[in-house]
């Protein structure tokens, strides 16, 4: 990042303007239902997944924050992705204190979401020498006004969208059926209108390093790969391989709950994760949810590629989008609903619906 620039210096840069905005359903990727118990303040759980390696799992919030892995070096810390706000980067930092005091020199960034990147103005602001790493696509894509649902002019349409969203929390708060009901929507409401005033104060941290292929950082006496493997969950996803631990971090190019398809590449994505499949993986620190055996691939890798099949074939008999909904839905329930529906977020009835249409745009009407 240019030091000193503001995120209205770079959305004049990316020659984008403020409008007033609402968000679209589809562009929620890690939404959550306002009548979700969340958690009642940012927290994560450390889970050693290898010598020196944290899966750092986040708790459910209103506005989602996701997943991180720490690494441990000789000399330092390598943090992968930093959430949705800088205050869940600041509580993820105390928390790291307790297994280790080293300063953190690197952050890699998986791909350009909202939810993976806009904490990391904490750690750059703490070391004005720290590397943030990411694809250069990646970095494209956190400047470019139509990338998705991510990237600094995601800031401005998530601030034109929030007045309306706290003033529907409000609204439903008013209309609460129960005292469990509205204590669950007051606490979205609160945590709503933080994070609002959160990002009215954000200061985007961007990348000052980009790789374009597979390279291998060496850091203080740990190798650490970067795998450039294909489109997926975006156009620019980074696995990140410690080949001696035989952990991966995949941001959400691999998750534990639905796939979020809006910004990818459903045919692809299949391809891309069976290329990771090839790694000699142990521990799988996905991007949502809880670390997973290296099974959990060929799971994950299953869904896509059955979606896909399924949309292509019911296109072809001639369904309706909205006959596919149901029909491709219930199809694949049997096999992946209970899977797909650990969490309060991301569940298999909650998202089937949209992946079944962004396969039905991007694959039969190559939208």
């Amino acid at each position: 990042m240019a030091q000193g620039w503001t995120r209205r210096q770079l959305l004049a840069q990316a020659t984008v303007a403020a409008a007033v905005y609402t968000l679209d359903p589809h562009e929620l990727c890690c939404g959550v239902n306002a009548y979700a118990q969340t958690a009642g303040s940012e927290k994560f759980s450390l889970k050693k997944v290898g010598d020196g390696i944290w899966a750092a799992v986040a708790e459910v919030r209103y506005k989602v924050n996701s997943n991180a892995a720490v690494i441990e070096t000789n000399d330092g810390l390598v943090i992968v992705d930093t959430h949705s706000k800088p205050s869940a980067a600041r509580a993820l930092y105390t928390e790291i204190q307790a297994v280790s005091k080293k300063p953190v020199r690197k952050i890699v960034n998986t791909h350009f979401h909202w939810d993976h990147w806009q904490g990391n103005e904490v750690y750059a602001s703490a070391n004005p020498g720290l590397e943030i790493i990411t694809t250069e696509q990646t970095k494209q894509n956190l400047t470019k006004p139509d990338a998705g649902v991510g990237g600094v002019p995601f800031i401005e349409k998530q601030l034109a969208g929030l007045p309306g969203e706290i003033a529907k929390l409000r609204e439903d708060i008013d209309k609460a059926p129960n005292a469990e009901t509205k204590a669950r929507l007051t606490s979205n409401l609160a945590q709503a209108e933080a994070y609002f005033q959160e990002l009215k104060q954000l200061k985007p941290a961007l990348p000052t390093r980009t790789v374009s292929k597979t390279a291998t950082l060496q850091e203080g006496g740990r190798e650490i790969q970067l795998h450039v493997l294909g489109r997926g969950h975006t156009d620019g996803d980074l696995y990140i391989y410690m080949p001696k631990e035989k952990v991966v971090a995949t941001g959400d190019a691999v998750v534990d709950w639905m796939p979020f398809l809006n910004d990818g590449y459903p045919e692809e994505w299949s391809q891309t994760v069976a290329a990771l499949e090839k790694l000699d993986i142990v521990q799988i620190i996905p991007g949502h949810g809880e670390p997973a055996p290296k099974e959990h691939l060929a799971f994950f890798r299953g869904y896509l590629t059955d979606l896909v099949a399924a949309v292509k074939k019911a296109a072809a008999d001639g369904a309706t989008l909205d006959e596919m909904k149901t029909k491709v839905a219930d199809q694949l329930a049997p096999k992946y609903e209970k899977g797909m529906s650990k969490y309060p977020v991301g569940q298999y009835r909650d998202r089937v619906g949209l992946n079944i249409e962004m396969v039905h745009k991007k694959v039969v009407k190559k939208a």
